[in-house]
């Protein structure tokens, strides 16, 4: 019998793209998922899973205490993600007070165990070699994201210790495959549109992660005793930005635009296209990985889909949907 069957889970941000793949991976193990979220018109999918869905903001404290009430198990996944969800205080708000406040309740309601869905961003601007989970999490850094992100898991890690609530976090990487928006098809359409995604020689290294393998890792950070009380980090073995694009490129028939790094600089640094700044040029630049070796040790974790598998169902279900012609 599944560890998840007959478990009651709560999951924040169940409208959203990691959010709502989680519920229906809970569902299908026997779970009794409910999943939060503003916009419910936009997950009937997770209905035809038996998912109940309740419409909650983060920022509703009785509705998010009536949520959590009954539950055994809670999964964090709803953040502000970006400036089109609001200024920094609105950013504050969200990744750290509400995620505190989503803590003491957790911890009042009996709660068995609390996953937070961090992020890689919350390292800061990438550098060279290996980044373990060791590595200080940059809560002064610029990016408004990895900022509060920072903050809110520090202060959620140590509230949770504080309090006895057994609190475990993954830090995903960028992640990809069917139905995601950011890395899947923002990118496509980047390419598309013949924008300039490679910048340099392209051999900094992107760290995707299958949507699938992600969701391999944060069920096992949910069920494995060693879990509580960690950080993990979840990405793919990394591949190169210029690797990266050019599977998009192969879908839609174009080759990535390229931008030599003497004309990308001076752009980013006066212009900053497209929300591009100094931070983020370090992130397409840097040889950065992420390592599992710490999830694989303590929870069995290992990837089951490769880059190439994972790009072929994205593009399979590009085509579905229409992003690409059908074959």
């Amino acid at each position: 019998m599944s560890f998840w069957s007959g478990k009651r889970v709560l999951i924040t941000g169940a409208t959203g793209f990691i959010g709502g793949a989680l519920a229906r991976r809970l569902a299908d193990a026997g779970a009794h998922v409910t999943g939060l979220g503003r916009n419910l018109a936009a997950a009937t999918h997770l209905r035809e899973a038996s998912v109940m869905l309740r419409q909650a903001d983060l920022l509703d404290a009785a509705a998010m205490h009536d949520a959590v009430a009954g539950q055994d198990v809670l999964f964090h996944v709803a953040a502000w993600l970006s400036r089109r969800h609001g200024q920094e205080s609105e950013a504050y708000r969200l990744n750290v007070t509400a995620t505190l406040e989503l803590v003491r309740m957790a911890r009042n309601a009996g709660i068995s165990r609390f996953i937070h869905v961090s992020s890689v961003a919350t390292y800061g601007p990438p550098r060279d070699g290996s980044i373990s989970e060791q590595q200080p999490l940059s809560t002064t850094q610029r990016d408004i994201y990895g900022r509060t992100k920072a903050i809110g898991e520090t202060e959620a890690r140590r509230l949770a210790q504080e309090i006895n609530l057994p609190l475990t976090v993954v830090r995903p990487g960028m992640v990809y495959g069917p139905r995601a928006r950011a890395w899947t098809v923002n990118m496509l359409t980047l390419v598309q549109k013949r924008t300039p995604v490679i910048l340099g020689r392209g051999d900094g290294y992107a760290c995707p992660v299958y949507i699938d393998n992600l969701l391999d890792g944060m069920l096992l950070a949910g069920s494995q005793t060693a879990a509580a009380g960690n950080a993990f980090n979840f990405c793919d073995p990394p591949i190169t930005w210029r690797q990266f694009f050019t599977y998009y490129g192969d879908m839609c028939g174009r080759r990535p635009v390229s931008l030599p790094l003497f004309l990308a600089k001076p752009i980013i640094r006066y212009v900053r296209p497209g929300g591009i700044t100094p931070d983020l040029l370090a992130f397409y630049t840097a040889k950065a990985i992420y390592p599992t070796t710490k999830a694989e040790q303590l929870l069995g974790y290992r990837p089951r889909v490769s880059i190439a598998e994972g790009m072929r169902r994205a593009e399979q279900w590009l085509r579905q949907q229409g992003y690409l012609p059908p074959t």
